[in-house]
This record gives structure tokens, sequence and C-alpha cells, in this order.
């Protein structure tokens, strides 16, 4: 019986070894099919990696962005104060040469005064007369400036200026329709008198930068003080009232004599209060 048994085993231990060998084998594709092969840079046909996962973006802070765009169109134009100081007429008038202008609105010709004026950023819709929300905010220094009291009882124009691109009739039209919206914004929302704002569009004929006349620069709103009208080039001096003359004991130092052809010398000037 011992002797049997011994072959016996021996068979069975060699049944054994390719089962084993097969369940290793099997683990062996399982654990290669589990582990992502390292791509070889030698035999990679290009475009055969799947592409990278991508990352998903941060939520929004729609708070935080408006107020950042709020921030950079307030800092494209001057304040308030400093329009004040732009437009405010000068104590003893203009000393330069008003600027004649026969403003697009239809009304009579105007003179403004060149070194009272303001340039402003202000934007627009493309291609289109709307306001957008960071123009109402960029217009609030010239709405509260208007209406400042330093400001008060003067008129204005609002000129509206465009680049070089398109047409000159239409960058015309175009440029009278924005100065209009302005006017429009600053009487409903700042309480300002349209009788004292007057509007007109440039177009491309004024730039700012000529020398770039395509440049967004050129693109923008100028309010310019209204200079007053003229008036009589001849002084009169009225004479001088009762009231004025009474007590002022004026006197002229110069002897009065009568004239003769040989005298040049000028008789006493009559004082206000002799006549």
């Amino acid at each position: 019986m011992r002797t049997h048994d011994v072959p016996m085993q021996k068979q069975g231990a060699s049944m054994r070894r390719p089962c084993r060998a097969s369940l290793m084998l099997a683990a062996g594709l399982v654990l290669a099919l589990a582990v992502p092969a390292q791509a070889n840079p030698l035999t990679e046909v290009p475009g055969s990696r799947p592409p990278a996962p991508e990352e998903a973006p941060p939520p929004r802070d729609e708070a935080a962005e408006r107020a950042e765009a709020e921030t950079e169109a307030r800092a494209l134009n001057p304040n308030a104060t400093a329009i004040i100081r732009s437009l405010a007429p000068f104590a003893d008038g203009n000393p330069g040469a008003p600027l004649a202008v026969a403003p697009g609105d239809g009304g009579p010709p105007l003179r403004v005064d060149p070194a009272r004026s303001v340039d402003l950023t202000v934007f627009f819709a493309y291609d289109s007369a709307r306001l957008t929300p960071e123009a109402r905010i960029q217009l609030e220094p010239l709405g509260e400036a208007l209406r400042d009291r330093a400001l008060a009882g003067h008129g204005f124009l609002i000129a509206g200026h465009t680049d070089a691109s398109g047409g000159l009739a239409y960058n015309r039209r175009l440029s009278l329709a924005r100065a209009r919206a302005v006017k429009a914004h600053l009487v409903e929302t700042y309480g300002i008198a349209p009788e004292r704002l007057r509007v007109h569009g440039w177009g491309p004929g004024r730039p700012k930068d000529p020398a770039a006349p395509r440049s967004r620069v050129n693109r923008r709103v100028e309010v310019s003080l209204i200079a007053p009208a003229r008036r009589g080039g001849l002084r009169f001096v009225l004479p001088a009232s009762e009231q004025a003359c009474a007590g002022s004991g004026l006197a002229d130092p110069r002897l009065a004599r009568a004239l003769d052809l040989d005298d040049f010398d000028a008789a006493p000037t009559p004082l206000p209060c002799t006549e």
C-alpha cells in the first residue's frame, strides 16, 4: 500500500502546480488591468493619450466682480470736485477767444469756452447710444458737479466724439445720439434743468489723438461751459444819482479858463455830481 501511495502523492502534487501557476497568472493580469500602464514616450502614438480631466473653475463671486467693475469705471474719470474746477468760469471772464458752435440739436448757435471743458469716458453699448451700467457710474461725478451751486446758473454743451472708423455722416449721427442720451440721463437722474444743457455731435472731426484717429481715446464725451451771450461793445456810464451825489464834496483842482485858438489844454472834466 505504501509503495502505491507515493506515486499517487507525486501525481497530485504535479496536478496542483499548474493550478497554482494559473492562479498566479490570473492575479498578474488583474493587477496589470488595475494599474494603468505608464506611457512610453518612445512608442506612444501622438494623440493616443486621453486628455487630462479639466479642473472645475471656482465659483464666481458676482458681488465682488460687480464691485471691481464699478471701481474701474469710476477710476476712468475725474471726481466731482475736479470737474467743477474744470468747468467753473474764470472770475474775470475768459481771456481767450470763445469757440462758435452751431449745435446739432436745432437750437440757436452758441459760443463755448475751450478753456473750461472736461473730457469724460462713457461706455456705450457697441454701435449704439444706449448707456451701459458702467456709463451710469461714470456719469455720477458729472451729475453731482452740475447741480453744485458753483455751476448753478451756467449752461453747458455736451458733445459726443467718435473715432475715425466708419462713415463720417454715420459717426456724426451716432455721436449726437450719444450726447442726447447723456443729457437725458442727467436730466432724469440728477434733476438738471434741460435748458442748461445743449448737445452736439462732432463725430471724428475733433480727435483727442490726431496721430491715431482710430484710437479708442477719441471715443469720448466732452462737456464745455457755454460762454455768456455777447453784449454791446461800448460801455456807457450812466449819470450819478442824486442820492449818490449828496455830500460828495468832489471838486476839480484845475482852473476853468476859456480856450482860444492857441490853447489846446483840455477843459476840466465834468464831475459826476456837477451837472
